[in-house]
C-alpha cells in the first residue's frame, strides 16, 4: 500500500508518457540491458504472511514488440531471450516488456494469497496465470476497466486472487505496455486488509483537515463576504477531490463510478478546477492586481490555460494530450511560485505564508520522485506520505495567511483612514491659513485700489448713476404712457359695459314694470272683492315677472361691482337683529317646503358696520339656495357669533351636499354643480358669485364646507370696528335711516310658494275627451299647461320622467306632453322608453324645452318624439298640434280597423304597433274555436292588464277588446262559408259562437245579411 502515491499536481498524474517526461526533468534516464535466459528462472517461494513478497527479485524481463502473444513468448525463440532484472525494480521503457516468474506457496494449503499491482496509472497491463502443462488465465488490468474485473477485494490497489500450492509452482507472465511501470507483489490476504486499515487511519486525518479547512473558510466567506475565502474554499474542494481520485479512494468508495473515457474526463476536469481555483486563490491572496499589475497578466493567462487538460481530452493523440497536461501543470507551478517570490520581494507580509507552504509542497514532491528513482528509500514514511503532510501544511499556512491578510487589510484601512483624516485636517488647516493670507492680501490690495481709484470710480459711478437714472425715467415714462393708455381703454370698456347693462336693465325694467304694476293692481282689487277671486294666472305671471326682475338686478349688481361703481355704505347696526329679520321673512317659504328653518345666536346683539341693502342680498342668496336644495324633512340653521375681532355668520343645511371637485369652483360665475338635463333645481349660477363680491366689498371673506349626503355650510366673516373701512365707505346713522328701505328683491312668502296643482283627471272617467299626460318638474309650469288643456282634454300630471313612465304604462294615454330637462329621467330617455314598450309605443309625444338648438331637436326626433316646441310657447299652437297628432292616430286606427276586418293574417309588419296587432290576431286565432275565451284570458296571453289591452286596441283599431275578438271570428266564419266548409251551425261552433241565433245576429250586423244568405250568394256567384 505504501507504494501507492498520487500527487495533486497534474505533472505527476497522467499516463505513462507523463512519467517519462518527469524522469527527464529530474535527470534520470533508465536503460534496460539484460541477457537472454532460457529457463523461467528460480521459483519464488512465499512463506512470510506478514510481508510484501516482491516478484521482481527473481523475475526475468523480455523487451518485445506490442504484437507479441503469450504463445510466441513461450516459444523457444523468445523464451531464450528473457534476462534477469539487474535489480528489484522495472523502469519504464520505450517498448512493451514481458515479465516472467514462478511462484510457489511455502505455507499450508489454506493460506489465501493476492497478487497486488502498485502503480499510479495502468493502461492495459496483461497478467497470465498458468500451471505447468495447463492453460493460462488472462487478466487485463487497466484504470478504465470495471472495478470488479481488476479488484478481487475492495482495495485501492489492483489485486488478483492467486491459487498457490506448496507442491506445484504457478507461472506468472505479465505484459507491461511501453512507458509504464508497475510493482508486482504477492501478499497474504489478511495482511493486506490490516495494512489497508492502517493506511486509512493515516489518510483519515489528512482528509479531515481538508474538510475542516473547507468548512471553516466557507463560514468565514459567508461572514465577511471576502472573495478570497470563497476562492480558497473552492481550491481546497478541488484539491481534496484530486487527492481522493489519485489515492484510489474515489474508485474504492464508489466502485460503480465512471470508467473508461468518462474517468479520463473526470480526472482532467478535477485537475483543471484545481489549477483554476488555485490561481484565483493566489491572485486574491497575494493581491497581484494591486501589487504586481504587470505580472497579474500572466496569472489571468493561467486562468485560461487551466482548462487545457479538459480540452486535451478531445485530441486523439494521447502523447500530445499528455504534453498539454504536463505543460499546464508545470507552467502553473512556475508562475505561482514566481508570483509568491515577487510579492515577498515587494514586502507583502502574507506572502511568507504562501512561500513557506509552496516550498514545503515542492520539497515533498522532489522527495517523492527521488524515492521513485531510488535515490532515497522507496518505502519510507516521508516517501509515502510526505506530499500529504506537505499539502496539509500548505493548506493550513494558506488559511493562516488569508487571516493575516484580512487583518493586515483591516489595519491598512484603519491606518489609511487615520492618515486620510490627518491629511484632511492638515489640508483644512493649510486652507484656512491660505485663505487668511489671501484675505489679508485681498484687503491690502482693496485698500490700495480704493486709494488709487477713488476719484475715478466716483466719477464713473456718478456717470453711470445718471445714465441709469435717465434710462429708468425714460422707461418709467414709456410704461406710464402705456399704462395710461391701457387704463383709459379699460376704463372706457368698463364704462361701455356698465352703460350697456344700465341701458339694457332699463329697457328690461320698463316692460317688466308695465307687467308687474298692473298685475299687482289687479290682485289688490281682487283681494278687495272676496266674492270674485282673481284668476290664478295673475299670481303666476306676477311671480315669474319678479323672478326675472331679480335676475336682472343681480346681473346689474355684478356689472357695477366689476366696474367699481358700487360703493359700500356701511353704518353701525345690530347684525343679530338684521339676520333674524331676514330669516323670519323666509319662514313661510320653509313651511311650504316642509323644511325646518331655525336661527341661533348666543348674543343678544352684535354691532357691526355693514351695508343693510347688500347684507339683504347676501342673506337672500344663501337662504334661498339652502331652502331650494334641502329636501322635505331637512333643516336649515342660521347662526351669528363673535370670534375675536370678527362677526361670523353661518348658514348650514342638510341637503345633498356638494362634491369635492366642485367646491373650488362654487363661487365662479355661472358655475353650477349639476348642469345636466336631469338636474332637480333651476338656477342661473350667479347668486354665489354675487355673494362673494358683496362679502369682499365688506372686507370680509366667505368659505364653504360640504360633505356629500350630509349637507353644506357657508361661513361669512365680517371684521368688527371701522379700522378696515375707508372714510367714503362710512355712512352716518341719519343717512342710514333715510336710505333704509325694505329689500325689493325679497318676495312675499305667499308669492314665492308654488301654487297648488289642479286636481288630476280621472283616467277611467266616462269622458269622450282625449286623455293627455303632462310630465313637467316645474310645478308652476305643470299647473299652467294643465290649465291650458283642461277645457279640451282630460289631463294627468307627473313630476318627472320616472313617474311619467309609470303613469303612461298604467293608463296608456292618448297623448303625452313632456319637458326635456327633468330630474331622475329626462324627456329624451322617457321618449326612448315609451317607444321600446309595446304598451305605449303608439302614444304620440310632444317635447317642450327651453333649448332651441338643432342638435336637441334632431336627437328628440331620432328617439321617436312626434313634435318639438320651444319655450315660451303659445297655448293655441300647443292645442292645435295635439289635435293634429290625435287626428293622425285616428286615421291609423281606421286603417288598422279595416285591415282587421278585411284580412287578419295578411297585415304587413312595418312598425311596433303592427307587430303588437299581429300578435293579438295570432292569439285570437289560436283560441278561435273556444267559446269560453274571455277578455281576461286575452289580456293574460298578451301580458297586459285588461285596461291596458282595451286602451291599446281602442287606440289602434277603434274597437274594444270584445269587438276585436268578435270581428276576427266573424271574418273567419265568412271565409269558411265561402269555402262551403260546413253548414251554418257547424261553422258557428268552429269560430267560437255557442249560440246560433247570436251568431246570426252578429253576422248580419257585420255583413248586412244572414249567414245562410251569405253562403247562398257565394254559391250563385261561383
Amino acid at each position: 500500500m505504501g507504494n501507492v502515491l498520487y500527487l495533486p499536481n497534474a505533472l505527476f498524474h497522467q499516463p505513462p508518457f507523463r512519467m517519462k517526461h518527469l524522469l527527464l526533468l529530474l535527470g534520470s534516464c533508465w536503460l534496460l540491458v539484460v541477457g537472454a535466459v532460457a529457463a523461467p528462472g528460480p521459483v519464488t517461494v512465499v512463506r512470510d504472511t506478514a510481508a510484501w513478497n516482491w516478484l521482481y527479485e527473481n523475475a526475468q524481463v523480455l523487451p518485445a514488440p506490442a504484437s507479441l502473444t503469450l504463445a510466441e513468448v513461450q516459444s523457444a525463440r523468445w523464451a531464450e531471450q528473457f534476462r534477469p532484472l539487474p535489480k528489484a525494480d522495472l523502469p519504464a521503457t520505450a517498448q512493451d516488456q514481458w515479465i516472467r516468474c514462478a511462484v510457489q506457496s511455502g505455507t499450508n494449503a489454506g493460506t489465501r494469497w493476492l497478487l497486488l499491482v502498485s502503480t499510479d496509472y495502468l493502461d492495459g497491463l496483461e497478467v497470465y496465470l498458468q500451471r505447468p502443462g495447463g492453460p493460462a488465465r488472462r487478466h487485463v488490468l487497466t484504470s478504465t476497466a470495471p472495478y470488479a474485473q481488476t479488484h478481487a477485494l475492495q482495495l485501492r490497489q489492483f489485486n488478483l486472487q492467486l491459487d498457490l500450492r506448496p507442491d506445484e509452482p504457478l507461472l506468472v507472465y505479465a505484459r507491461l505496455p511501453a512507458q509504464q511501470r508497475a510493482h508486482l507483489a504477492v501478499v497474504e490476504q489478511a495482511h493486506v486488509l490490516q495494512t489497508a486499515r492502517e493506511g486509512d487511519l493515516t489518510m483519515g486525518p489528512y482528509f479531515g483537515i481538508l474538510l475542516a479547512l473547507l468548512a471553516y473558510n466557507l463560514l468565514l466567506y459567508f461572514s465577511v463576504r471576502d472573495k478570497s475565502y470563497l476562492y480558497y474554499s473552492l481550491y481546497v474542494a478541488a484539491f481534496a477531490a484530486a487527492q481522493l481520485d489519485m489515492t484510489g479512494y474515489w474508485r474504492q468508495l464508489w466502485p460503480s463510478s465512471l470508467s473508461g473515457a468518462g474517468l479520463d474526463l473526470r480526472q482532467n476536469f478535477i485537475l483543471a478546477c484545481t489549477i483554476f481555483f488555485g490561481t484565483l486563490t493566489a491572485r486574491a491572496f497575494l493581491e497581484t492586481p494591486r501589487l504586481l499589475p504587470r505580472f497579474d497578466r500572466l496569472l489571468r493567462l493561467t486562468l485560461l490555460l487551466a482548462w487545457l487538460p479538459v480540452l486535451s481530452f478531445l485530441t486523439p493523440d494521447s502523447q500530445a494530450a499528455a504534453w498539454w497536461q504536463a505543460g499546464t501543470a508545470l507552467w502553473t507551478s512556475v508562475v505561482l511560485l514566481t508570483a509568491g517570490t515577487l510579492a515577498l520581494r515587494a514586502g507583502y507580509r502574507p506572502a511568507r505564508y504562501y512561500m513557506v507552504g509552496w516550498t514545503l509542497l515542492l520539497v515533498a514532491v522532489v522527495n517523492y520522485y527521488l524515492s521513485q528513482v531510488e535515490l532515497i528509500p522507496h518505502f519510507g514514511f516521508w516517501s509515502t506520505h510526505g506530499v500529504h503532510v506537505a499539502s496539509a501544511l500548505e493548506m493550513i499556512l494558506l488559511s493562516l495567511g488569508l487571516a493575516d491578510r484580512i487583518n493586515l487589510a483591516k489595519k491598512d484601512r484603519q491606518l489609511a483612514q487615520e492618515a486620510a483624516l490627518r491629511a484632511a485636517q492638515a489640508q483644512q488647516a493649510a486652507q484656512r491659513e491660505t485663505l487668511a493670507a489671501m484675505q489679508e492680501k485681498q484687503v491690502a490690495q482693496t485698500r490700495a485700489l480704493e486709494v488709487s481709484r477713488e476719484k475715478e470710480e466716483l466719477q464713473q459711478r456718478s456717470n453711470q448713476e445718471l445714465a441709469a437714472r435717465a434710462a429708468e425715467l425714460q422707461q418709467a415714462y414709456q410704461e406710464l404712457q402705456a399704462s395710461i393708455r391701457t387704463s383709459h381703454q379699460l376704463q372706457e370698456l368698463d364704462e361701455l359695459k356698465t352703460k350697456f347693462f344700465t341701458n339694457i336693465s332699463h329697457e328690461l325694467r320698463t316692460p317688466l314694470t308695465l307687467i308687474i304694476s298692473p298685475l299687482e293692481q289687479l290682485l289688490s282689487e281682487a283681494r278687495q272683492r272676496p266674492q270674485q277671486a282673481a284668476p290664478p294666472e295673475y299670481a303666476l305671471m306676477l311671480r315669474n315677472a319678479r323672478r326675472l326682475l331679480r335676475l336682472i338686478n343681480q346681473l346689474l349688481d355684478i356689472a357695477r361691482l366689476e366696474a367699481g361703481q358700487t360703493r359700500l355704505a356701511a353704518a353701525p347696526d345690530d347684525l343679530v337683529r338684521a339676520v333674524r329679520t331676514n330669516v323670519l321673512s323666509f319662514e313661510s317659504l320653509a313651511v311650504g317646503n316642509e323644511v325646518e328653518l331655525r336661527f341661533e345666536s348666543p348674543l343678544e346683539a352684535l354691532e357691526v358696520y355693514f351695508d343693510a341693502e347688500q347684507l339683504d342680498k347676501i342673506l337672500y342668496n344663501l337662504l334661498g339656495n339652502a331652502l331650494k336644495f334641502t329636501p322635505a324633512g331637512g333643516q336649515v340653521v342660521v347662526s351669528v357669533e363673535r370670534q375675536a375681532e370678527r362677526a361670523v355668520l353661518r348658514v348650514r343645511d342638510t341637503g345633498p351636499g356638494i362634491p369635492a371637485e366642485h367646491l373650488p369652483l362654487i363661487f365662479d360665475r355661472f358655475h353650477q354643480v349639476d348642469d345636466s338635463r336631469t338636474r332637480r333645481h333651476e338656477g342661473s349660477g350667479i347668486g354665489l358669485a354675487l355673494v362673494k363680491e358683496l362679502v369682499a366689498l365688506h372686507h370680509g371673506y366667505i368659505r364653504v364646507s360640504s360633505v356629500p349626503g350630509q349637507g353644506t355650510t357657508f361661513v361669512v366673516e365680517l371684521p368688527l370696528g371701522t379700522a378696515h373701512l375707508q372714510p367714503d365707505e362710512l355712512q352716518t346713522v341719519a343717512d342710514a335711516v333715510v336710505a333704509a328701505r325694505p329689500g325689493a328683491h325679497l318676495l312675499p312668502a305667499e308669492l314665492d310658494r308654488p301654487p297648488a296643482a289642479p286636481a288630476a283627471a280621472d283616467a277611467d272617467a266616462d269622458d269622450a275627451r282625449p286623455l293627455v299626460l303632462v310630465v313637467e318638474d316645474n310645478p308652476e309650469m305643470r299647473a299652467y299647461i294643465q290649465s291650458c288643456l283642461t277645457a279640451e282634454f282630460r289631463v294627468l300630471t307627473a313630476d318627472d320622467g320616472e313617474q311619467g313612465l309609470e303613469q303612461a304604462i298604467a293608463t296608456v294615454p292618448d297623448l303625452i306632453v313632456s319637458d326635456l330637462m327633468m330630474p331622475r329621467m329626462d324627456g329624451l330617455e322617457l321618449c326612448r322608453r315609451l317607444r321600446e314598450d309595446e304598451r305605449t309605443s303608439h302614444v304620440p309625444v310632444i317635447l317642450l324645452t327651453a333649448r332651441a338648438g338643432d342638435e336637441a331637436r334632431l336627437t328628440s326626433f331620432g328617439l321617436g318624439a312626434d313634435e318639438y316646441l320651444t319655450k315660451p310657447f303659445r297655448p293655441e299652437e300647443l292645442r292645435v298640434r295635439m289635435h293634429n297628432l290625435i287626428r293622425q292616430r285616428e286615421l291609423l286606427r281606421q286603417r288598422f280597423g279595416r285591415a282587421v276586418t278585411l284580412q287578419p293574417r295578411d297585415i304587413s309588419i312595418t312598425s311596433a304597433d303592427e307587430v303588437f296587432l299581429n300578435r293579438a290576431l295570432g292569439v285570437v286565432e289560436e283560441r278561435l274555436a273556444d267559446a269560453d275565451f274571455s277578455v281576461e284570458q286575452f289580456a293574460d296571453a298578451m301580458a297586459l292588464s285588461r285596461v291596458q289591452l282595451h286602451r291599446k286596441l281602442k287606440a289602434l283599431t277603434d274597437q274594444s277588446t270584445s269587438e276585436f275578438v268578435r270581428t276576427v271570428r266573424l271574418r273567419r266564419a265568412a271565409a269558411l262559408l265561402l269555402a262551403q266548409a260546413g253548414n251554418v251551425a257547424e261553422i258557428a261552433e268552429q269560430v267560437g259562437f255557442g249560440n246560433l241565433s247570436y251568431f246570426s245576429k252578429c253576422f248580419r250586423e257585420q255583413y248586412r245579411q244572414t249567414p245562410s244568405e251569405f253562403a247562398a250568394n257565394a254559391v250563385v256567384e261561383q
